[in-house]
């Protein structure tokens, strides 16, 4: 699992009122936000705001659909010219792959610039 058992960067860090996050989108269930050590040239997180483990705890399908909604018009925001030349992913990982042990989907657009830790 995570490299860092004990820690959720997103419950003890980027939940709290005074995170330095740069904030996209922001409801009472979702928060998205650029990443704050970014992995692609537009690198957006987008997480539940209730802890969840992976996209296989999800209790709520509807919790899912809601960030997928979220990831589509974040999406929809960038001119198709922009998608077309840079092209745009969007991921969640689970295992090894994932780096802290809390639901989060990766919104990305254009080059890697950093490799994921």
């Amino acid at each position: 699992m995570s490299k860092q058992e004990d820690f959720d960067f997103y419950c003890d860090v980027a939940l709290k009122p005074d995170a330095e996050i740069e904030k996209v989108y922001e409801d009472e269930k979702i928060l998205a936000y650029h990443h704050t050590k970014p992995f692609w040239e537009m690198h957006i997180v987008i997480i539940p705001k209730e802890h969840t483990w992976d996209v296989r705890t999800v209790e709520d399908p509807q919790l899912f659909a809601d960030i997928m909604t979220v990831a589509q018009n974040i999406l929809k925001e960038i001119p198709q010219e922009q998608l077309d030349e840079k092209g745009a992913k969007i991921l969640t990982n689970i295992g090894k792959f994932q780096d802290t042990p809390h639901l989060h989907v990766h919104v990305a657009m254009g080059g890697q610039i950093r490799e994921p830790i």
